[in-house]
């Protein structure tokens, strides 16, 4: 890919680290992959701020259209110190990481091309400016800032990518236990990595159904403080975007516990 910028290299390099929550041989590389992404964006103040830029765009919600706008060209502005060779230098910077081709990503891919379109027309000399790129590139990031947003399962930490001790921590832990996943846990692990925060909330809601269909059909005998105790407390579970996969692998982890 001869073009590119952060917002489509930071999606390779986390496909690239879902996918080796799959493939236990891409681990490692993976990780490697990561950590030097990480390098180049902290060595260049250009890819910082592009990144920041780019992930602002992404993930603001406003819904004052005139609010949006104005937010839109403040941050655009702010690559004014810049010239276009400059951010072409460093951008080249990320071409290792564009190791696969992007699939299923269309809307993603567009935004992050009218913002690209964004700042390299705002830097252009006027009598090649593209008017028409311009308007139609604002339009789409104009609407997507407009629209509500879900959380992701990728957070971002510091203006960058991706918190550093929190991959250290999923990796360590994802090798620790892949070896004993069996196909309820693994599919389970997909169901979180591809849904979104409507979908983990049905599904929570789902394991609480089945959690208290099992505990109220248990025999309970001597240990029925314990059951009716448990039973409470997955009733007053509420769902929380900041703890809903925590949660529902909880739920999964006591669902496998009580067949």
């Amino acid at each position: 890919m001869k073009n590119t910028n952060i917002g489509i290299a930071n999606l390779v390099v986390s496909n690239k680290l879902k996918d080796s929550y799959f493939n236990h041989n891409m681990i490692e590389e993976s990780k490697k992959l990561t950590t030097d992404f990480f390098d180049v964006v902290k060595s260049s103040p250009i890819l910082q701020l592009e990144f920041k830029v780019f992930n602002n765009l992404e993930n603001k919600n406003i819904d004052n259209e005139l609010i949006a706008t104005r937010y839109i060209d403040n941050n655009i502005k702010l690559f004014e110190v810049y010239t276009i060779n400059e951010i072409d230098k460093e951008r080249e910077k990320l071409y290792p990481f564009l190791t696969e081709e992007i699939e299923n990503n269309s809307k993603r891919i567009a935004l992050y091309e009218a913002i690209d379109t964004l700042i390299t027309e705002s830097l252009n000399v006027p009598d090649k400016v593209n008017v028409d790129g311009i308007h139609e590139s604002f339009e789409i990031v104009l609407n997507h800032i407009k629209t509500p947003k879900v959380q992701t399962l990728v957070e971002t930490h510091e203006g960058m990518p991706v918190n550093e001790n929190v991959i250290e921590i999923a990796i360590g832990k994802f090798n620790e236990k892949y070896d004993v996943l069996n196909e309820s846990d693994k599919n389970l692990l997909k169901k979180l990595i591809k849904s979104n925060d409507e979908e983990k909330q049905i599904l929570f809601e789902e394991y609480k159904t089945e959690c208290l269909t099992i505990l109220e059909g248990v025999k309970k005998d001597s240990i029925e403080d314990k059951i009716l105790k448990t039973i409470q407390k997955i009733k007053e579970m509420k769902h929380n975007t900041n703890t809903i996969d925590d949660d529902i692998i909880g739920l999964h982890d006591l669902k496998k516990g009580l067949l």
